[in-house]
């Protein structure tokens, strides 16, 4: 796997405070960003005008890879928080590619890998809210490739778009039954395979 920040050198330095946007869905550029150091939330606006979070960023990820292929962003990416961001422009990255051919070859599969997610994403938004939480807590799972999900119940509920009653009785049962646990730092997965059999829908 690409370690980015190997690469950092290459790219263009942003800094960008909590609340502000990267982009907009709509948007087009020609490159994408490499997350050092932060956290990003990324919303899509439904049909019906309502704008719900589908995914969070975290350090070593890259944000927008799309639009490096000409194709405007599916999404809006807005700062959770203080964050460091490396922009690499198109031409950076064929120069990058030819240092390093397997540059090319992992950032296709990432942004073959975020088309999956997207189409998957608009069954999850239809699920009840426990498949919600369940795919939510799987997907943070496999990004940061522990158990250890450093979020609030507040910002989970914001993430799925239910009320912290609802997200708390969830993560209450499922830390009675010892699929979870949950401390003032966020949630530990301790059984992900009972967690992922709940995403009936994937």
């Amino acid at each position: 796997m690409i370690d980015w920040s190997l690469y950092i050198d290459y790219g263009v330095k942003k800094m960008y405070k909590k609340n502000e946007i990267l982009f907009r869905q709509g948007s087009n550029m020609d490159g994408f960003y490499y997350l050092e150091d932060g956290k990003v939330a990324v919303t899509i606006l439904r049909s019906d005008g309502f704008e719900r979070m589908i995914d969070i960023v975290f350090p070593g990820s890259l944000i927008g890879e799309q639009m490096i292929y000409g194709t405007p962003s599916f999404t809006t990416t807005t700062m959770m928080k203080n964050s460091t961001l490396y922009y690499f422009s198109k031409d950076t990255f064929n120069k990058l590619a030819e240092i390093n051919p397997q540059i090319s070859i992992e950032f296709s599969n990432s942004f073959i890998q975020k088309i999956r997610f997207l189409a998957n994403i608009h069954a999850v938004l239809n699920a009840p809210a426990e498949v919600q939480v369940a795919h939510f807590l799987i997907v943070l799972r496999n990004k940061k490739r522990d158990g250890k999900i450093n979020l609030t119940q507040t910002e989970i509920s914001n993430y799925i778009g239910k009320s912290r009653v609802t997200i708390w009785k969830i993560l209450k049962k499922w830390d009675e039954d010892g699929l979870v646990a949950m401390n003032k730092r966020g949630i530990i997965i301790k059984d992900e395979k009972a967690i992922r059999s709940k995403i009936v829908l994937l």
